[in-house]
């Protein structure tokens, strides 16, 4: 048996540190790949949860709901960027509240790999930050302090010090800048008395405003506000400024096909984008992407590991502007254009996954998992599952 593992696998280094019979009984060299048996395996989360099923399997969870959350929580983790980092760990921090670990009540994968992948963000916190996530700040020392140091150090990292109080508030200022630009005493006290009159009547302006203004509905934010509908591609060629973009033309049940700008060259040879159905966002505002205009999204699943990206497809039978719809809220109405300031889709897509069969749907608060239909028939993808939708 060998496991390959790539430099900055910090999450697999960890794993092999904190399991040493796995350590002694692979050979590593310098790739995310696992030889097991003549199965090849690879992805970090692949490798994980393989390695913890044969050394260790209450790592990967003890039964297949808790399997299927340490899954969820591994492939959310593995997201890039600031961003992606940020709205995952306020996912944590809110998931927390009343929590210790992020599965049931013991430490797993899910805790082990979520914690590789946020390291680098919670050294780049402020104390201030750090405070105000403290559900957040509290997990990650407590996963950082169960880890063995020597286990720690072997995956390259340290432990970080947290300090979980308040920061200190913001010196006052001095006297002797209250007295800058001379004593002011009189000045002020003349203004007092001249912007008398005035200072009376503001308030009652003020009030009269806030009766004369209609109280805002707070937004329920639900995937169904999600214009998605089934398109057809009849077109697509490469982005004349942009290597990495193709540009589609795609029935999508409307007069003339929709413009849309993807970029997918990296993972889908163009011979392959003709004539094949896709799940579209309809709604989102168009956006111009290296001087061309995209009037839609199509929707695709990453895998875990980055290295896979697939279209999510309708099921058989579909056609073009078919409406597409998550399990539990058939019949209700999208909305027209979901405007950029609200965030509804951001606010949803880190729920967006394919379960561990290939289907396309939603987690909510709860772990649900709303399946994404087509006249009653799931959506799905070719080969990734577990992996996050966008």
């Amino acid at each position: 048996m060998s496991v390959s593992i790539a430099n900055n696998d910090t999450a697999l280094r960890l794993l092999l540190a904190l399991v040493p019979k796995a350590e002694s009984d692979l050979s590593a060299d310098l790739l995310s790949r696992l030889q097991l048996d003549g199965q090849k395996v690879e992805g970090t989360n692949s490798i994980a949860n393989l390695i913890a099923e044969r050394y260790n399997s209450d790592l990967a969870g003890k039964t297949d709901e808790e399997k299927a959350e340490v899954s969820q929580w591994m492939s959310m983790s593995g997201r890039h960027g600031p961003s992606e980092r940020q709205v995952f760990s306020q996912t944590i921090n809110e998931h927390l509240a009343g929590k210790t670990f992020l599965v049931s009540n013991y430490f797993s994968l899910a805790d082990l790999v979520a914690f590789s992948n946020v390291y680098a963000f919670m050294e780049s916190l402020s104390s201030q930050k750090r405070f105000n996530w403290s559900n957040f700040s509290r997990w990650f020392d407590l996963i950082q302090h169960t880890v063995p140091p020597e286990a720690l150090s072997k995956a390259g990292l340290k432990v970080i010090e947290i300090d979980l109080n308040a920061p200190a508030p913001p010196k006052k200022q001095s006297s002797a800048d209250t007295k800058k630009g001379g004593d002011g005493a009189g000045s002020d006290k003349t203004k007092s008395v001249k912007d008398n009159g005035q200072a009376k009547k503001e308030p009652a302006k003020k009030e009269q405003k806030q009766k004369q203004q209609p109280a805002k509905e707070e937004l329920n934010v639900v995937p169904s506000l999600i214009d998605l509908r089934v398109g057809h591609i009849i077109k697509a060629e490469k982005h004349p400024d942009a290597d990495a973009l193709y540009v589609e033309d795609i029935e999508v049940g409307e007069p003339e096909p929709r413009r849309v700008v993807s970029g997918l060259v990296r993972f889908i040879p163009i011979e392959k984008m003709f004539n094949r159905d896709v799940v579209l966002v309809c709604n989102l505002k168009p956006a111009a992407m290296r001087g061309v205009k995209s009037y839609a999204m199509v929707l695709c699943a990453t895998s875990s590991d980055g290295n896979t990206v697939e279209f999510v497809e309708p099921p058989k039978g579909s056609k073009p502007g078919d409406r597409v719809y998550f399990e539990g809220f058939e019949g209700q109405e999208p909305m027209d254009l979901l405007k950029p300031k609200l965030k509804i889709f951001e606010t949803i897509q880190p729920g967006l996954f394919t379960n561990e069969s290939r289907e396309a749907g939603w987690f909510n608060a709860d772990k649900k998992f709303h399946k994404l239909l087509v006249a009653g028939n799931v959506c799905t993808t070719a080969t990734v599952a577990g992996g996050s939708l966008k």
